[in-house]
């Protein structure tokens, strides 16, 4: 514990004045240097704080002595030595062991501008008008430096400022900065004003036929015993130190982890963005692939609209054949009848190439690789949609897996429960996008195999009506080389009969095959019909899914943005903390430095003391200043009386007249 020791006791009345000292013996020989002397300023003040008459009572010990000051007059108030003024030097040859004499200043400046107001009922008056007033009484006082006063008596010394109000004129008494004390009937109000300081106060109560006696203020150059025991600030001030160091370590902390999450969070946004992208193009192709099945189901629509003519021709051609089964069967054969024959064989041979035709243009249009060609003529490749749909649902589960990271990261974190929430929801949504995916590599698959299905069907249909066309060409040759033998041998109609029959019953087997294909065609454009409506809901939610990473992408572009201002804060903070943790790291020394400074300033420790008279008195153990106001009385009739015979004044009647000239 370190204890500082200031001085001797601050004695703050002007009895100091006549407090005893060691004797110390003048010189024998008269010189020029200024005798060590007490200086006592006495000021009187008019009731509005302006200076009136200012005195100096100069005390020495016995001896030769010589000082220095600009008085008006002099005069010996303890001795009838005599005293010799020669311009500022003043010399007397004391008889006595302990010597008092005054000066009057003229016209001097004191180190302090004293202003007193007083207010009635919120009205300002003079102290000779408020004299005898009753009401709400104000007293205004003010002290600041006089600039115009030379040297740092106002720096360098205090003032006790004491005012007395008598409690049977004054009552209710406020005073916010004074001590307040009971002396006898009265009320005294005493402020202490610091070394370099003033006050501004204000002095209320209710008065009745009011009066005040005489302000007095004291000014005098403190020294105090202070014993100060810093070890519990300097505990405090290590500790404010230690705090700076943690604070400063949790601070660069804070930024570490804060360029952790803001690159994550960067990560994100990039890998959101790549994904808006990708799900934008997975949208282009949505669109264009709704648009293409479309086109095969106005396709398919028109192909069973066609059904009905198919069956139509098939229908007509079984008639036609039995029509001629009919006529072979019912006439005899004539050459007109043969020439029909001819005739009837090439209708039917041309209906059968046409339905062969027919079916051929149906296998050829009707079939996966087909279906790839149209969605590619209206703008998408189904392998590369397949390829992208697979390119997606991994580029998703990678998005996902980083959602979590960045989720892991910041769950717990304070200030960050909505960020969580919205990260939660992202990754709901990016796994029904991920669903979405796999039911559009499904329906795809689903088509290749319907579409494989209906084409083999057609191959089969396409495959016998070829074998039937062919047999039918060679049919039709036979009849052709028949009727050129039957110009000869109309006797074998016989054998193209049976044939005929044989045909017959062969297209009639054909028949309820073109009747099950065109069935088999209806049923195709009502599964077909779904798949329709599956891929509208599909391009839907692709759509969906463009809008969802839409919001992610903002989102993730807020998250970046609200991580970056963390950011930037936490390194703000950082950069704060570490100034404050370098600015304390002295702390500890420059508060046991500026202690002894604050005691220095108060204490005045280490000021030579300099006389308030003349700059030529540097012997000067001791300067005080007694000022003191006018008092605030009502003016009284003066009774006539016989002056009473003049007696010669002791010293400590002049020194009390002081304030009475």
């Amino acid at each position: 514990m370190k204890i500082r020791n200031r001085g001797l006791s601050a004695v703050v009345s002007a009895a100091v004045l006549l407090s005893s000292v060691v004797p110390v013996y003048g010189m024998e020989e008269k010189d020029e240097t200024p005798s060590e002397k007490e200086e006592v300023i006495y000021v009187t003040l008019n009731t509005d704080g302006s200076v009136k008459h200012t005195y100096v009572v100069n005390s020495f010990d016995g001896g030769e002595i010589v000082d220095y000051g600009n008085y008006s007059s002099v005069k010996m108030m303890n001795t009838n030595d005599t005293i010799s003024q020669d311009g500022d030097k003043i010399s007397i040859s004391a008889s006595s062991s302990k010597v008092y004499y005054e000066g009057v200043l003229e016209e001097t400046e004191i180190p302090w501008d004293i202003s007193l107001r007083y207010f009635m009922d919120g009205k300002e008056y003079s102290a000779d008008e408020i004299a005898g007033k009753s009401g709400n009484l104000e007293i205004h006082l003010k002290i600041t430096k006089n600039e115009q006063c030379k040297g740092e008596f106002f720096e360098d010394y205090a003032l006790q400022t004491m005012i007395t109000l008598d409690t049977e004129k004054c009552s209710n008494i406020t005073a916010d900065d004074a001590t307040i004390a009971n002396v006898g009937s009265s009320k005294q109000l005493t402020y202490t004003i610091f070394p370099g300081k003033g006050i501004d106060t204000v002095i209320s109560a209710k008065a009745e036929d009011f009066e005040m006696s005489a302000v007095s203020i004291n000014g005098i150059r403190l020294n105090f015993n202070v014993e100060v025991d810093d070890e519990e600030l300097k505990d405090k001030v290590n500790d404010l130190i230690d705090g700076a160091v943690e604070l400063d370590d949790g601070a660069s902390e804070l930024y570490d982890g804060s360029e952790e999450l803001k690159d994550g969070s960067a990560d994100l946004k990039d890998g959101a963005s790549s994904l808006r992208s990708g799900i934008a193009e997975l949208n282009g192709g949505m669109t264009d692939l709704e648009s293409g099945v479309k086109a095969v189901q106005e396709g398919l629509d028109s192909l069973d609209n066609q059904s009905g003519a198919l069956v139509n021709g098939s229908a007509d051609v079984k008639t036609a054949l039995l029509t001629i089964q009919k006529q072979l069967n019912g006439i005899s054969v004539t050459s007109e009848s043969i020439a029909e024959l001819t005739k009837a064989s090439g209708q039917i041979k041309k209906a059968i190439s046409d339905l062969y035709d027919g079916a051929s243009a149906l296998q050829t249009n009707v079939g996966y690789e087909q279906y790839k060609g149209v969605m590619a003529e209206n703008g998408l490749d189904l392998d590369t949609l397949t390829a992208g749909n697979d390119e997606a649902i991994t580029l998703l589960n990678n998005q996902i897996y980083e959602l979590q990271l960045t989720l892991d990261q910041i769950v717990g974190v304070e200030g960050m429960e909505d960020q969580v929430a919205y990260v939660q929801q992202q990754m709901g949504q990016l796994q029904q996008i991920v669903n979405l995916l796999y039911g559009s590599s499904a329906a795809i698959g689903g088509m290749e195999s319907y579409l494989g299905e209906v084409n083999t069907q057609l191959t089969t249909l396409t495959n016998g009506l070829k074998s039937l066309k062919t047999s039918y060409q060679s049919f039709d040759t036979a009849i052709s080389e028949l009727v050129t033998t039957l110009n000869g041998m109309l006797g074998k109609m016989s054998e193209l009969t049976k044939a005929i029959n044989v045909l017959t019953e062969s297209y009639t087997t054909l028949d309820t095959g073109i009747g099950e294909y065109t069935d088999g065609v209806a049923k195709i454009v009502a599964g077909y019909s779904k798949i329709t409506d599956g891929v509208a809901a599909l391009a839907k939610g692709s759509r969906d899914l463009a809008d969802g990473s839409n919001d992610l992408y903002d989102g993730t572009a807020e998250l970046f943005d609200g991580t970056s201002s963390l950011c930037d804060g936490a390194k703000e903070l950082a950069d704060g903390t570490d100034e404050l943790r370098r600015e304390t790291s002295g702390m500890d020394t420059e508060v046991d430095e500026e202690i002894d400074k604050i005691l220095d300033s108060i204490t005045g420790e280490g000021k030579e003391i300099v006389s308030f008279v003349s700059e030529k008195n540097t012997n000067v153990e001791s300067v005080q200043f007694a000022i003191q106001t006018d008092p605030i009385e009502k003016e009284e009739l003066e009774a006539t009386a016989a002056e009473a015979e003049e007696e010669p004044l002791t010293f400590w009647q002049k020194l009390a007249d002081l304030f009475d000239e």
